[in-house]
């Protein structure tokens, strides 16, 4: 199978799948693969042989970019959390030498090589400047600065985006990869990090123009954020972005979504992490059928988590909602 015949590449597409696609856009459950295939990935060929078992189309490539970088930690409940940061010194940023492009393209080459010969759509992951600089500052600073001193919060997100622009530039469309996904976390449960009108004047026209050159050259792009979508998804649209992932069953209604939204831009994700974690094994299984009765609606969906799994999942409870996903 080419990799434009896939699942996933014809569900970004807004094409008619032959079942739905699964794509674990954040994965984190370190130890289910052992548990899967009796022995801890160690090369490629493991990594494709569990991504097989999943039912996974897909293969990460590592692009590096201008990152401002963030600190977490973990709560009493095992979440983990961005920590608040502080004003960095743009004299800093600015100092910071860019990556190797050429020899991150050069290293990325065996990865897609194989990925073409098994059929497997190649993507990679880039940052948002709404994103890196929020969780670089800390929330409470970044909404201070971007009212006292929006001149330095604009220099921040140029800094970001024109790093990514250059990654795209001399990594993604020099290698032909398919897919480009945006880390783009800017919204609380209850809706946007900021109100709706600074919010666009931020991303809107940076935005338009890191993604001019993937549409150009036909890359796919999609854009991953926690939180409500009602307001960010009609940017997404008019940016042209195929693609959303997130819809976080406990801040959006994947039906009321899927309604408003779902003829424009596939959606992806929605099965709440915190519930794989507490349900029982026949729970999980009842919700993962909902969830794709709901999502595949008109075409347009792709099964996953709306955030990153974690180990504290139980692997019982993963692997029910992996099995109705394949064989719904």
């Amino acid at each position: 199978m080419s990799v434009d015949d896939t699942n996933l590449m014809r569900a970004l597409r807004g094409e008619s799948t032959k079942r739905v696609p699964f794509w674990e856009v954040w994965f984190a459950m370190g130890g289910l693969a052992e548990y899967v295939l009796g022995e801890p990935i160690a090369d490629l060929a493991d990594e494709i042989a569990f991504a097989r078992c999943m039912g996974w189309e897909e293969l990460r490539i590592p692009v590096p970019a201008r990152r401002l970088g963030s600190t977490t930690a973990i709560a009493s409940d095992g979440s983990s959390h961005y920590v608040q940061g502080g004003r960095v010194n743009l004299d800093d940023l600015y100092a910071q030498p860019d990556p190797d492009w050429s020899a991150a393209a050069e290293a990325a080459q065996e990865r897609i090589h194989v990925a073409r010969e098994e059929g497997m759509v190649t993507i990679a992951y880039l940052p948002w400047a709404f994103h890196a600089v929020c969780t670089a500052l800390g929330l409470g600073n970044f909404g201070l600065l971007a009212y006292d001193d929006p001149e330095y919060i604009g220099a921040m997100f140029d800094w970001v985006e024109e790093g990514t622009r250059q990654a795209i530039a001399e990594v993604v469309i020099p290698l032909g990869i398919d897919v480009v996904l945006i880390d783009g976390d800017c919204a609380f449960k209850s809706g946007l990090m900021t109100n709706p009108r600074m919010f666009r004047d931020l991303v809107f026209e940076r935005t338009r123009d890191t993604v001019a050159a993937l549409r150009q050259a036909g890359i796919i792009y999609t854009l991953h954020s926690d939180g409500k979508a009602d307001d960010l998804l009609p940017l997404l649209i008019e940016l042209g972005f195929s693609a959303f992932h997130g819809v976080e069953a406990a801040a959006n209604d994947l039906g009321d979504i899927k309604r408003r939204f779902g003829r424009d831009i596939t959606l992806m994700g929605n099965m709440d992490v915190v519930f794989l974690t507490h349900a029982t094994v026949a729970e999980v299984r009842a919700a993962t059928e909902r969830m794709l009765t709901t999502g595949m609606e008109g075409g347009r969906y792709v099964a996953a988590c709306n955030t990153s799994p974690l180990d504290y999942i139980p692997y019982e409870n993963y692997l029910a909602m992996v099995d109705v996903i394949q064989n719904l």
